[in-house]
């Protein structure tokens, strides 16, 4: 497996996606075809994909309600409370804990702050995640084969995650197309000859974090990341969102919220 990062110029507003990537590529000096790329997946920054589709909130416009002038939540402890960003939170959050910090649920998602973001975007804005990961996954995807001419081929909506007692962040897939995400280890058998009972491997999550490592989160302006030669099972089906993810009363940390 091979990472290659893709550096664009800075994207804006309603810009389209598929023209900014296949021009960076280009300048990237990467070849991109069928002797080249089969079995790549391309990991896209959802930032990218969320401004490119206009998902993006003017913050002087929200009207702060009686409940988010009175949570006064701090986010990550670092900024200073704002009503009008907690009531964007509270708007897109499926599920809220109030405390301190902006803890949610949002598309199945234990994530802060429902995945909204002020970074790498003007003063007074606020960026939300894709209205629909998957489905802009399977629309690039569709685009990408259709250009290039490739089978096997993957994409990957990424954001920076945060784990429970780890410092700095990582990431996930928020969707993904052309590949199965989730690859089944039941019943196979460990060194000792012990059978595996309830061991499965995220493929999806695995390759966004593995992306993660050269796609930006200040001002590297790196928003792809080529995977070539991916460890994955490319598949013509539509991905299942269902599937990388743990019904809250069987996850593991279900005794936490």
């Amino acid at each position: 497996m091979e990472i290659l990062p893709i550096s664009s110029p800075l994207i804006k507003i309603g810009d389209d996606l598929f023209d900014v990537f296949c021009s960076a590529l280009k300048k990237s000096g990467n070849k991109f075809d069928r002797k080249t790329c089969e079995n790549s997946i391309i990991v896209i920054a959802s930032k990218v994909v969320s401004i490119s589709e206009k998902r993006v909130i003017d913050l002087r416009k929200i009207k702060p309600g009686k409940r988010a002038k009175t949570l006064n939540f701090k986010r990550y402890s670092a900024y200073k409370p704002d009503p009008r960003f907690t009531e964007l939170a509270l708007k897109e959050s499926d599920k809220f804990w109030p405390n301190e910090m902006f803890l949610t649920v949002r598309d199945g998602i234990f994530a802060p702050s429902a995945g909204i973001d002020t970074s790498n975007i003007q003063e007074n804005f606020a960026v939300l995640w894709p209205k629909n990961s998957y489905k802009s996954a399977e629309e690039f995807l569709k685009k990408i084969k259709n250009k290039f001419g490739i089978k096997n081929c993957g994409i990957i909506i990424s954001d920076s995650f945060i784990a429970p007692l780890r410092a700095g962040v990582i990431a996930i897939a928020l969707g993904y197309a052309g590949f199965e995400g989730v690859k089944n280890m039941r019943g196979k058998r460990d060194l000792f000859g012990k059978k595996l009972k309830t061991t499965s491997k995220n493929i999806a999550d695995a390759l966004a974090c593995s992306a993660s490592v050269y796609i930006g989160e200040s001002n590297e302006k790196i928003p792809f990341a080529l995977i070539k030669n991916a460890p994955a099972k490319f598949t013509n089906k539509k991905s299942n969102a269902k599937e990388v993810k743990m019904p809250a009363g069987k996850c593991l940390y279900k005794a936490l919220y």
